[in-house]
């Protein structure tokens, strides 16, 4: 097949750069090279010498940080978002409930719960990537199910089945992704893991107008579904050919509750993260059905709404993710979650259009940010196999109120009959949020990378 291109490939440097010396290499000194780096450093054959100058642990290569960032794009876009956009129609096609719908999010967000139990007590004995790429699979066969659903059970079973294959994508995405990156630009780097999430969350909208449009026939739903299953196998036959993730060192599987605990601010982190659990796993769930039942929006206007919210989510995932790298996470994850605050608060009054599609986007701009910032928050403490069982562990106490979020928030709309309840309790948690994360203290300085010792 020929030369990988550079772009994907790992160097022994950037290995030897972001973990632990093995039992069969000579340690030394800070700073002292040894005769086998001093081999990886030697510049190939027809290299430049400024190709030399740029070592591993400076270079950001964004081609495999993309790529691995777009399986993120199968958990949180194809997986979870697509019910948002396109509930209203399979509401009227299966007549579902708001109760209902709100399953449908618990049934996603439960299984993905018990993907992230798995991944946590087995993340010591097995490879990210290979969890990486089993997530895929998974998820695939859950959108493939919902495409070809003929009523609620199926649907139901499809979303469990892609929420399942979200918590092995979810916690290993980010430390693949930020293999060899400096702690100084992990921020910016794993943003990018949102930012192509909300370009995903621009096309799926688009491409389902544009569907039902040349179909003239707005309740199509199914093939939507089936075409984002043959995308995600798409990625995972490119990410089993381009990318290379070395392996990661072994460390005890339940180990992430103590790493966790010895992260300073860890309660008021957690807590952050349970109430931004509530918070995302409602928010999209309800917003069709909230802009046609309360503000008075088309189908399709509806529709492209996630468009502008994919828009905000992609400029906010960059730029929030940058600004942590200068002000710190804490401070950056408390603005992001008083943004949110605001623009759910706009949902639950009678705005103007222009009002109601502007909040849509600002929520999407800072709460997209906040997953990626917690994730870069957990990696500037540890990392590898470690990074899995720590995330997975603060997802212990994500899981429940994912879970809660969208069965209460159904529950609320169909007893008011309106969203304005809905959108207010997202609003106080969010605010919640942004009090715990603004009391975070700031590290005085950035750990390495590598999995802590006993």
């Amino acid at each position: 097949m020929g030369r990988l291109p550079d772009v994907f490939e790992v160097t022994a440097g950037q290995a030897a750069s972001s973990t632990p010396a093995r039992s069969d290499a000579t340690a030394a000194p800070r700073g002292a090279a040894t005769a086998a780096q001093q081999s990886a450093a030697a510049p190939p054959d027809g290299a430049a010498p400024s190709e030399v100058r740029s070592t591993p642990r400076e270079r950001v290569r964004w081609g495999r940080v993309v790529l691995v960032a777009l399986s993120g794009v199968v958990s949180h876009v194809f997986g979870r978002a697509t019910v948002g956009v396109l509930v209203p129609a399979m509401a009227d096609d299966l007549d579902l409930s708001d109760t209902l719908i709100g399953a449908l999010g618990s049934a996603n967000m439960g299984a993905y719960f018990t993907g992230v139990i798995i991944v946590t007590f087995t993340a010591g004995r097995i490879e990210p990537f290979t969890f990486l790429r089993a997530g895929i699979v998974t998820s695939t066969v859950g959108l493939a199910v919902i495409g070809t659903a003929s009523g609620p059970a199926a649907v139901v079973i499809g979303t469990a089945l892609a929420g399942l294959g979200g918590g092995g994508i979810w916690l290993t995405a980010p430390v693949i992704a930020s293999e060899g990156v400096p702690a100084s630009r992990r921020g910016a780097a794993l943003g990018t893991l949102t930012a192509t999430m909300g370009a995903a969350l621009i096309g799926v909208p688009i491409a389902t107008a544009a569907l039902r449009s040349i179909a003239g026939d707005d309740t199509i739903w199914r093939p939507v579904w089936v075409a984002q299953a043959a995308l995600s196998l798409v990625l995972l036959a490119a990410l089993s050919v381009f990318v290379r993730a070395r392996r990661t060192e072994r460390v005890a599987g339940a180990g992430g509750f103590g790493a966790l605990f010895r992260i300073h601010g860890w309660k008021r982190a957690v807590a952050a993260y349970m109430a931004f659990a509530y918070m995302t796993s409602s928010f999209a769930n309800f917003l069709g059905r909230a802009l046609e039942g309360d503000h008075e929006f088309s189908r399709t206007a509806a529709t492209l709404v996630f468009s502008w919210m994919g828009a905000g989510s992609i400029v906010g995932a960059l730029a929030f993710g940058r600004l942590s790298d200068r002000i710190g996470r804490p401070a950056t994850m408390s603005t992001v979650m008083a943004l949110s605050a605001g623009a759910a608060a706009v949902l639950t009054t009678r705005a103007p259009v222009a009002v109601i599609v502007a909040a849509v986007v600002v929520f999407g701009a800072a709460s997209f940010s906040f997953p990626s910032l917690t994730a870069t928050f957990v990696s500037d403490h540890v990392s590898d196999r470690t990074f899995a069982a720590v995330l997975g562990s603060m997802t212990m106490f994500y899981g429940p109120a994912s879970v809660i979020g969208p069965a209460a928030s159904g529950w609320l709309a169909d007893r008011t009959s309106s969203f304005s309840t809905t959108y207010s309790v997202i609003a106080v948690l969010a605010l919640a949020a942004c009090i715990c994360t603004a009391t975070m203290r700031r590290p005085l300085r950035e750990t390495p990378q590598h999995a802590p010792t006993a």
